[in-house]
């Protein structure tokens, strides 16, 4: 496996959100659609591109967008699904390494593998902690 296969994504339960990597979505031919699957046999996270037709998909949005790491999309339904399986803090986010697979056009995500990489705070929270009170 090609080290240049490597890719991670990050779940954030109170957002709901799923960051998608710039790598991932140019290793997936930059797809305006995406699927999003659990299998849970294999205890992972699949991205799939997709189209508009496909009631699963969700809408990769490119254009606005200031975050150079990835673009978002959210599904909020899936996103607490796996927090739920896995049983993680909801107070973290979880960021997932993951490979890409050319012959079958899917990034695959070991969900067993995840590592807590930020606490998410509410605005009060973040206040208190940099001095506003």
């Amino acid at each position: 496996m090609l080290r240049t296969n490597r890719l991670t994504t990050t779940l954030a339960y109170q957002s709901g959100t799923v960051r998608v990597s710039i790598k991932a979505l140019r290793l997936l031919s930059e797809p305006q659609y995406i699927t999003l699957m659990i299998n849970m046999d294999s205890n992972q996270l699949d991205f799939v591109p997709s189209t508009k037709e496909d009631r699963a998909a969700l809408k990769v949005r490119y254009r606005g967008s200031i975050n150079k790491n990835g673009k978002f999309v959210n599904s909020c339904k899936l996103v607490r699904k796996i927090f739920d399986l896995e049983k993680w803090d909801s107070n973290y986010r979880y960021q997932i390494p993951g490979i890409f697979m050319p012959e079958a056009n899917v990034a695959y995500f070991d969900l067993s593998k995840a590592k807590k990489v930020f606490r998410n705070f509410n605005i009060k929270e973040r206040d208190d902690i940099d001095g506003i009170n």
